[in-house]
């Protein structure tokens, strides 16, 4: 299977949660069915936001000079610009003690390189000096980060013969005694006595079994045999430590430096200001994603000082460094420019082609040259002798198959895109994260007339979800060269919906405060999950047939099973079909009286205001002695089925399609 191409998924999961609402909430009235689906959709006030766009450039190398930081690395390895500014904070090549860091780049940066090479050049160098005890404390919110990361690092200690000699253990309540001894391509050290008895170089391990190491007395060697060696204590997944999770782990920080000062002697290298530091002569470091490298630093930085206890200068702030568009944009080979030219694409026809090909295209690389034919077309040759056989002719029409275009390799295709006026232009508004439908505005000219408008705008953004699909491709292919395509939908739980008590349907979100249809009634929309029959929540005053419409009410009333919610069934056809056959009463039709809030049995003079304006609705309501038990039982007063009615409404997780393409639940 192929790499999920982002914006074509985004449309998938949207055209598949509307289907399934439609079919989990198939009311029978068209015009309900209608406005649902309209509401459900709408691009301002529906469910559904987004998507928006992001178009990530490549990380940026670092400059030359970053080797004089650091005597190991892995061989053929080339930092970015931000490794390299972290690798100057933390090395001890030059410093007796790191400088705190705060490593707040994006996903796939490399975050954990930019502290653990540090480290692990500093573990080489102790060890040279007959340092033993602990190096470095990394913390994880989660065993699943720690058993992860620790994969990773018995890898590459096993893989690089120059660092056989560093051990470093995992300790976690999945640990016990009797574990692994050594680093092994199996993992890292995880017999627990080992650990207290010699401590390893580097320690993985949470919060919570850092607490259980300075707890008890008899893990206090692993303490005092690393008083004077341990240098940096790291917070992975920084932003989690919020709330009374961080007041805990500030605390225990605290109780760490605590525990080993109290093992320093008057041989111990520290100074009157690592006596004065709550870590002492510990470095503090933290990375994170989410606090992103483009937040205001203050906050991050206030936070950080709270935690550890430690101030941290505005330069303790590491983001990320990537190239610019034309950075990114010149670098690319033009011997390809001879034969294939850039063309403006016919977007309208375009998106049709491309629609049709995404249905047969047997992968992503036969969809990536489609959307390739729609952007190019083949060059004038003067010297056609030097790249056709003389027998070839030139077709007339230059528009190029997807085929003409397959056989290029990835990295060759990118840099035919790369010379392509609308992938800068894109550039110029996406890098930033933006809608897709201001992104249409911004990139499109506008429909000629107001009749073409809806076709033209949604054939334009369709190009766009294949172009970016293209992008997609290629980054899958290319890795991290090219550009990645962030594309994020957020979608809003379907609940809590008010419909009009009007005689046109029509839907609001209650939870949204003011609206500007203020003087229509609203109450709870509901329907029947047995007969499809809908209509509105209601709940009867203490006395008489009047109705108390406090929403929340209403709500608390149903929840409850109190006697007093009463369902409403809109009742259109029921009250024609008793105006034409007066001898055969429809029984439970009732008129619903907005204005005095009344259900009465009285139905409405044809020519009287209130009917010619809206005012009574016919309704479908329970009505005999058993009335409270079976509105209790939830029974449908169209069907008579028990068990029947429900708020309309669905509690679905928002989702994101994540840079990797891959679905993810977030709330809202």
């Amino acid at each position: 299977m192929g790499a999920l191409l982002p914006t074509l998924q985004a449309n998938h999961l949207r055209e598949g949660l509307t289907d399934y609402l439609a079919t989990t909430f198939a009311l029978t009235d068209p015009d309900a069915q209608g406005a649902l689906s309209d509401f459900v959709g709408h691009p301002d006030t529906g469910m559904f936001k987004g998507p928006y766009i992001r178009l990530r450039l490549p990380f940026a190398p670092a400059a030359s000079g970053w080797r004089r930081y650091l005597d190991w690395w892995p061989s053929g390895f080339t930092p970015y610009g931000h490794q390299a500014a972290a690798f100057e904070r933390l090395s001890t090549k030059f410093h007796a003690r790191p400088q705190p860091t705060l490593v707040t780049t994006g996903t796939g940066s490399g975050k954990t390189e930019a502290f653990l090479y540090p480290i692990l050049d500093h573990v080489l160098r102790a060890k040279a000096a007959g340092v033993t005890g602990m190096k470095a404390l990394i913390l994880y919110p989660m065993n699943a980060l720690a058993n992860d990361q620790a994969e990773r690092l018995a890898r590459l200690i096993t893989e690089h013969p120059e660092l056989s000699g560093v051990t470093a253990g995992l300790y976690t309540g999945e640990q016990s005694t009797g574990g692994r001894t050594k680093v092994t391509d199996d993992g890292l050290i995880t017999d627990r006595s080992l650990m207290h008895a010699a401590p390893p170089d580097i320690l993985l391990t949470n919060y919570k079994m850092l607490d259980h190491l300075l707890l008890h007395p008899d893990r206090a060697d692993i303490w005092r045999l690393s008083a004077d060696s341990l240098q940096y204590v790291v917070l992975d997944e920084f932003h989690t430590y919020d709330g009374a999770q961080g007041t805990d782990v500030a605390m225990l920080l605290r109780r760490l430096g605590l525990t080993v000062r109290s093992h320093w002697t008057d041989a111990s290298p520290v100074t009157d200001d690592d006596r004065a530091r709550p870590l002492g002569r510990i470095t503090p470091v933290a990375t994170s994603a989410t606090l992103g490298s483009k937040a205001e630093p203050t906050a991050m930085l206030g936070f950080a000082h709270t935690v550890f206890g430690e101030h941290f200068n505005t330069d303790a702030v590491i983001g990320e460094t990537r190239l610019t568009p034309t950075d990114w944009l010149t670098d690319r080979d033009t011997a390809l420019d001879r034969l294939y030219g850039p063309i403006a694409p016919a977007v309208v026809d375009a998106a049709a082609r491309l629609d049709e090909a995404a249905q047969t295209a047997p992968g992503n690389a036969a969809l990536t040259a489609a959307v390739l034919s729609e952007l190019f077309e083949r060059a004038e040759v003067f010297d056609r002798h030097e790249l056709f056989d003389t027998t070839d002719s030139l077709d007339a029409d230059r528009r190029l198959a997807p085929a003409d275009l397959r056989h290029l390799t990835p990295i060759e295709q990118l840099h035919l895109l790369k010379g392509h006026p609308l992938l800068r232009r894109l550039l110029e508004r996406a890098v930033d994260a933006i809608s897709l439908v201001d992104l249409t505005d911004a990139l499109f000219d506008a429909p000629a007339t107001e009749r073409d408008t809806c076709r033209t705008r949604a054939a334009q953004q369709c190009f766009l979800d294949f172009l970016f699909a293209a992008l997609s491709h290629l980054r899958a292919e290319i890795g991290r060269a090219a550009l990645n395509v962030d594309v994020h939908l957020w979608i809003r739980e379907l609940s809590r919906i008010d419909r009009a008590v009007a005689t046109t349907t029509s839907y609001r979100w209650s939870d949204d405060g003011v609206h500007e249809d203020g003087e229509t009634m609203h109450l709870p929309a509901l329907y029947c999950r047995h007969c499809g029959r809908s209509g509105w929540g209601a709940r009867l005053a203490p006395t008489g047939h009047t109705l108390d419409v406090t929403d929340d009410a209403i709500r608390a009333d149903h929840a409850a099973g109190a006697s007093r919610f009463r369902a409403l069934i809109s009742a259109p056809a029921e009250a024609l079909l008793a105006a034409t056959r007066t001898d055969h009463p429809v029984e439970g039709l009732r008129w619903f009286r907005i204005d005095d809030r009344e259900i009465t049995d009285t139905p409405p003079d044809p020519d009287s205001t209130d009917e010619l304006e809206g005012k009574v609705l016919p309704v479908l309501v329970l009505t005999g002695e058993n009335e409270e038990e079976n509105s209790k039982n939830d029974m449908c007063p169209a069907c008579g089925a028990a068990d029947g009615i429900r708020f309309l409404g669905s509690a679905v997780a928002t989702c994101s399609v994540t840079p990797a393409s891959t679905p993810t639940r977030r709330r809202r």
